[in-house]
């Protein structure tokens, strides 16, 4: 079984305005196996770990990995 990753952009990302509408909602992302920096691919797009706040879900929460919860 594998966990599903969320994230939301960072506001001090160059990408903070292609967060979705409701930017407070984390959206779904995978991690791809590349040696690119852009390896993380959501949300119609690639970005790199800099630029995202990562979540995993708990029942109806978000628990923050690399960043703040929401």
């Amino acid at each position: 079984m594998s966990t599903q990753l969320y994230a939301v952009i960072r506001e001090d990302s160059r990408y903070f305005y292609q967060n979705p509408p409701r930017r407070a909602l984390p959206f779904p992302v995978t991690i791809l196996d590349t040696t690119d920096s852009y390896r993380v691919s959501g949300n119609g797009e690639q970005y790199r770990l800099d630029d995202l706040c990562l979540f995993v879900k708990a029942g109806n929460r978000y628990r923050p990995l690399n960043g703040e919860a929401v």
